[in-house]
């Protein structure tokens, strides 16, 4: 009996820890940030799917990388929402599907207005969540965005020519012009 009671102690324990922890300020930074369609990513890492069966490429990957997660500190790298538009400058990491012509872009790059555009606010989990449809002249992108409390974003990128890639980084306010 009391194992049962020391067992249901610390369970309950857990899960009253496991609670998110931003503040008040924090969640409406975070939804005036939002809706005011006005922020930028900087990633930090990149977990490319197609990587983690390739062997022997490890070598070519950027210092602190490995197949599973790419560092990408120090690598050019940028996804700004202003207003209606998004420019998306991200470096790609893992197969193409469809071979790409010559001079064309190893990365991925957008820069305009997307074609679909939904957000949701999570209050379970004080999370802003953003799907957008992109159209470029070579493929469609397909993007799964995560704002959380705490400054921290992540976006997934389905493309219809390459593997899906999830980047982890920061969001930040832009400073004014």
């Amino acid at each position: 009996m009391k194992f049962r009671v020391l067992f249901l102690s610390i369970l309950c324990i857990s899960f009253l820890s496991c609670k998110s922890s931003a503040t008040l300020a924090e969640i409406e930074n975070l939804k005036e940030t939002a809706t005011s369609k006005n922020f930028t990513i900087i990633s930090d890492s990149a977990n490319p799917t197609a990587l983690m069966n390739t062997r022997g490429i490890e070598n070519l990957l950027p210092p602190g990388s490995n197949l599973a997660s790419i560092s990408l500190v120090n690598i050019q790298n940028n996804f700004t929402i202003k207003n209606d538009s998004i420019f998306l400058d991200m470096p790609f990491y893992g197969e193409r599907r469809f071979g790409g012509g010559y001079g064309t872009e190893s990365g991925l790059q957008f820069e305009g207005i997307p074609e679909k555009v939904e957000s949701s606010f999570n209050p379970k989990k004080n999370t802003y969540e953003f799907e957008y449809l992109l159209n470029t002249k070579t493929e469609s992108l397909r993007i799964s965005l995560t704002l959380f409390a705490n400054k921290t974003s992540r976006f997934t990128v389905n493309s219809s020519h390459r593997s899906t890639i999830t980047y982890n980084g920061k969001w930040e306010i832009p400073l004014k012009e």
